[in-house]
């Protein structure tokens, strides 16, 4: 009698080992399975059935999960996805600047995928072992799309594959070949079969002998593979590996192997348009142990401080939950202690929504939260549901979920027995910067942490700024050492601010569907580690060029890029990828993915006394292209246009007004300014020329710094010293600064990266007191490079420079004060700060020199003071003291003698005065 495999697997639900990939009806039953001794299904999660979708259940790991997806409860190939023609380039810029100056990016190109691979996650083999795979053909490659090129390789017979992997030292093998890639018993399209290795894009024979052919593969056949390992010593073993079409066996294959290349991970392969069902994978472990290696339902849901608002119904903060499975509601509930009476489930929801799967999302939800108390009043927790259960904990902690393999660090924090916190927003604002957090491949060595301090030797590979050297094993993990952020919660952080490349989205590969998309985020921020960092602070998220897909995201460009079909690149790819920043950095549901957004946004704090300004200098800006008239016609006219011309924008006209009225009207005594890369043209390009008149329209990474745009950056750095208490913080330049303008008085600092190498170069005359490529009189308080560890240029010991900004705004003082210091990422409380000065500094004593002072005046305590010219155009805004006086001084931009209004505001009260500033 046969069963279908949903009736079968809900009679075994009470059962201690369960069939989880059994043929559908006319195949094979539950019974045939069962009674081959020692064999046990694993392909689903632990006795539940697979849903339709792309949630492939907890046996299965991989980079690139969005190969295959669920369809009628069995696993299937995933043929074709949104956004899976993504070109193997960046931006032209690539071309233009720094692969051949001469030359220009082809727009033609193949983009069919490498090979794929999912593993599985409870079986680490050491000793024989058996392994059996049963597909179903669905279809072959003979469907064209309409828009694709016949001669690409994914239409060329025997492209298409599927097979059995083994011997995985990590679950993130796939993609691109390896020299160490693990063992491989494949069936291609065209019947040749083999033992194989993916040692370069087409895979090779482990021996001469190690491969043979049966019939081409047709629609409707069932092929079976199976792989036995026996013969276990401490050296070698013997593989046997076989085949069989439609029941029909050809001859098998042996292989005598090291001891090394076999054990470790089993996983599935496939690769090309071959669209076939998994109908059983199975596993004769002999004497190997299941590993308990358990998954959290909620991959991390953060709380987006700056959408934090006073409403009639309360305090209302958004948060971002992202969900590794469908339910029909997630719920956030919040108390004022981590463990309520009664607890958690007796605490009411305060906010709940749909999760959601489409184009551009995977799982996720969008929760409007109302906070049962002011957060400037005390500090709260909150912990997340899912589908009526409590999903707020990580049980991956201190399991064979993490560790060796597996992607993740996580040594901190030691136990996942965690509520998330909403830290109390209350002067001083302790506010932690990170730059560059990527998805990380390194050596063993780089994990290796001594004291709480630097990791261990580091390891070069061939990409410029990338860390390459593999130690397989490790090969892609969600921190860069043990030890990082083990420290983090004894500084008393608020706020983390995400700046500028949050995931580096496509610095593995370009994520060929949305899955593979999410799979890059969600290892990037919901790693043992950063989920805990998400789940206890507050979140600014700021994402850069690599967090799209592409690098030099950037100008006009990139929004042609999206629009049009013609340029190079699958725009698909990148609405898709603009769709899923939007929605994670800002919580909208639905965002377009060709509009250029509109992202700049103002976080002011509760009391009123602290803002934090966040901003976009790439996608608005004027394009990088200064050749036009060149590459128009005019040879002789090569470069026009350049860095000085004073038309060019790096805000946009809308953006920069913003800016100028959010500067001249905010009250806050303290305002941090971010995304706004290198105001202060200090570093050099890619060519390591530096900021060369010559070359620089031409360096695609001088041209990605504001400094770029001249006028843009002058008009901001006037507009910013125009008040005391601003500060400009970036990231993304490989390094962490602090430096100051001695002409204007205002700080600017850089921090990151988190996982990379590479600082930028630094121009001619670098040093403590210096000018910068435009003349602007600097002084360079800290410098935490590669290469140098201090302003001193003295060669830097500390080869994982990796580092944070550690910055706190005090604005409980009548004189406001900030503090700036640059950490490595091992450093605890105790430790000096990194690059040679740490800065604090008050309010009085920056921005630029008063024109006028005013008189000695009170009005309303504690209120928002807002100065206009008697036309009612803003100068500046302020904050009234406790007794009523008004804590500046001095103005900028206006002249003595001049009258000017003083608005004050509390609450439903105002006073307006006029008075006259005098002389300085």
């Amino acid at each position: 009698m046969s069963l279908s495999r949903r009736n079968i697997l809900k009679s075994l639900l009470v059962s201690t080992v369960s069939i989880l990939a059994i043929q559908r009806a006319g195949i094979a039953s539950a019974q045939n399975v069962s009674s081959r001794a020692g064999w046990i299904g694993v392909a689903g999660e632990h006795e539940i059935p697979l849903v339709d979708g792309f949630n492939l259940g907890s046996e299965w790991e991989s980079l690139n999960p969005g190969y295959w997806h669920v369809e009628n409860g069995l696993i299937c190939r995933n043929i074709r996805s949104i956004g899976d023609r993504a070109r193997n380039t960046g931006f032209p810029f690539h071309y233009e600047s720094q692969i051949n100056p001469e030359g220009v990016m082809p727009i033609e190109y193949d983009p069919t995928l490498p090979m794929g691979i999912i593993w599985n996650r409870h079986w680490k083999l050491a000793d024989n072992f058996g392994l059996k795979l049963t597909a179903k053909v669905k279809s072959l490659t003979s469907l064209l799309a309409a828009e694709d090129d016949i001669g690409w390789n994914m239409y060329q017979p025997g492209y298409g594959l599927i097979g059995l992997a083994f011997g995985g030292d990590t679950q993130f093998e796939s993609f691109y070949p390896s020299p160490d890639a693990s063992p491989l018993f494949l069936v291609k399209e065209d019947g040749t079969y083999g033992l194989m290795r993916y040692t370069d894009w087409e895979p090779v024979p482990v021996t001469g002998t190690a491969f043979g052919r049966v019939k081409p593969l047709a629609e409707g056949d069932v092929i079976e593979l199976s792989v036995s390992i026996t013969g276990f010593s401490a050296a070698s073993c013997d593989v046997k590996a076989e085949i069989s079409v439609n029941g029909k066996a050809a001859s098998p294959l042996h292989w005598k192997a090291n001891k090394g290349q076999v054990e470790g991970l089993f996983g599935l392969s496939a690769r090309g348009l071959l669209d076939v069902e998994v109908e059983e994978i199975s596993i004769k472990p002999n004497v190997n142990k299941k590993l308990n290696a358990p998954l959290n339902d909620c991959h991390v849901c953060y709380p987006l401080g700056d959408t934090l608002r006073e409403t009639k119904e309360g305090w209302v903060v958004r948060f971002m939950g992202l969900f590794r499975s469908d339910a029909e509601r997630a719920e956030i509930r919040v108390a004022d202690t981590p463990n309520p009476r009664g607890g958690w489930s007796k605490v009411a929801v305060a906010g709940s929504a749909a999760i959601i799967s489409n184009d551009f999302r995977r799982n996720t939800a969008v929760i409007d939260v109302v906070l049962p108390s002011n957060p400037a009043n005390k500090a709260m927790y909150y912990t997340v549901w899912k589908g009526g259960k409590d999903v707020t904990s990580d049980p991956r902690i201190g399991t064979a979920s993490v560790g060796l393999g597996t992607g993740l660090v996580a040594d901190s924090p030691a136990d996942g027995a965690y509520v998330g916190r909403l830290p109390r927003l209350v002067a001083p604002y302790r506010l932690c910067g990170l730059s560059c957090h990527a998805i990380h491949t390194a050596a063993k060595a780089d994990l290796v942490g001594a004291d709480g301090g630097a990791c261990g030797p580091r390891i070069v590979g061939a990409q410029e700024g990338s860390a390459c050297g593999i130690d397989k094993p490790f090969y892609v993990h969600d921190q860069p050492c043990e030890g990082a952020f083990q420290h983090l919660e004894d500084f008393n952080y608020q706020i983390m601010l995400w700046e500028d490349d949050v995931w580096y989205m496509e610095l593995l590969l370009y994520p060929p569907s949305t899955d593979d998309a999410y799979k890059i985020v969600t290892t990037s921020i919901a790693g043992p580690t950063t989920r805990w960092q998400m789940m206890r602070h507050w979140n600014v998220l700021n994402p850069g060029d690599h967090d799209h897909g592409m690098d030099d995201v950037k100008g006009p460009e990139q929004l042609l890029i999206r629009n049009r079909n013609d340029l190079g690149q699958d725009s698909s790819y990148m609405v898709r990828n603009f769709q899923i920043v939007s929605h994670l950095m800002t919580g909208k549901e639905n965002p377009s993915g060709k509009d250029n957004p509109k992202r700049w946004r103002s976080w002011k704090m509760p009391n009123r006394d602290f803002t934090l300004l966040v901003m976009d200098s790439r996608l608005w800006r004027t394009s990088q292209d200064t050749a036009i008239w060149d590459d128009e016609g005019w040879g002789k006219d090569k470069e026009i246009y350049n860095r000085e011309d004073p038309t060019r924008t790096l805000l946009g006209e809308e953006q920069f007004a913003w800016l100028t009225q959010e500067l001249r009207t905010d009250s806050s005594p303290l305002i941090c300014l971010t995304g706004i890369n290198v105001l202060h043209t200090i570093w050099g390009g890619h060519r390591g020329d530096g900021w060369l008149n010559s070359i620089i329209d031409r360096d695609r990474v001088s041209a990605d710094y504001a400094g770029w745009v001249k006028a843009g950056a002058d008009r901001i750095i006037d507009l910013i010293s125009g008040r005391g208490g601003v500060v400009s913080v970036y990231g993304d330049v490989h390094a962490g600064s602090i430096v100051r303008n001695t002409d204007k008085h205002f700080y600017e600092c850089s921090f990151g990266p988190i996982g990379r190498w590479g600082s930028r170069s630094l121009i001619e005359g670098f040093g403590r007191n210096m000018k910068d490529f435009d003349g602007r009189p600097i002084e360079v308080i800290s410098l935490y490079h590669d290469t140098y560890k201090n302003p001193d240029l003295e060669l830097q010991e500390t080869v994982n420079y990796w580092n944070v900004l550690d910055a706190t705004f005090d604005s409980s003082k009548d004189d406001a004060e900030i503090s700036l210091a640059i950490r490595n990422i091992t450093d605890n409380m105790r430790a000096a700060p990194r690059g040679g000065g740490a800065v604090r500094a008050k309010v009085s004593e920056m921005g630029r020199k008063g024109t006028a002072r005013l008189p000695k005046v009170k009005t309303l305590k504690n209120a928002d003071l807002l100065f206009l010219t008697r036309d009612g155009d803003p100068i500046r805004g302020a904050r009234s003291l406790s007794d009523g006086t008004v804590p500046i001084t001095t103005l900028s931009d206006v002249a003595p003698g001049e009258d000017i209004i003083i608005l004050a505001t509390k609450g439903v009260k105002t006073k307006s005065q006029l008075i006259r500033l005098k002389g300085i």
